[in-house]
C-alpha cells in the first residue's frame, strides 16, 4: 500500500511536470506568433515598397509627359517669336510706348 506522502510526490510529479509542458506550450506559441509577426511585418513591408514603387513611376510618368508638353509649347512660342517679321515687334513696342506716353 501506498503512502499518503508518496501519493503527493508523485502528485507533486506530475503538476511538474504540467506546468514544464504548460512552459514549453507557451513558448511554442510564442514563437509561432513572433514568427507570424514577422511573416506579416515582411509582406506589409513589401506591399508598401511596391505601392511606392507603383506611385513613383506614376509621378514620374506624369511628369515626364508634363514636361514633353512644357518644352513643346515653349519651342512653338519660340519658334513663333524667330518667325514674327522684324516689323512686327518694332510696332508692338511703338504701340506700347504710345499708350504709355498717353496715358
Amino acid at each position: 500500500m501506498t503512502s499518503l506522502l508518496d501519493n503527493i510526490i508523485s502528485l507533486e510529479q506530475e503538476a511538474d511536470g504540467i506546468i514544464e509542458a504548460a512552459h514549453a506550450r507557451s513558448k511554442a506559441v510564442l514563437a509561432s506568433v513572433d514568427d507570424e509577426l514577422s511573416r506579416y511585418r515582411e509582406e506589409l513591408t513589401a506591399e508598401l515598397e511596391a505601392r511606392l514603387a507603383r506611385f513613383r513611376a506614376e509621378a514620374e510618368k506624369g511628369f515626364t509627359e508634363s514636361l514633353s508638353r512644357a518644352s513643346a509649347e515653349h519651342a512653338e512660342k519660340l519658334r513663333a517669336v524667330r518667325e514674327a517679321p522684324e516689323g512686327f515687334s518694332i510696332r508692338a513696342v511703338d504701340r506700347i510706348l504710345d499708350r504709355f506716353n498717353n496715358w
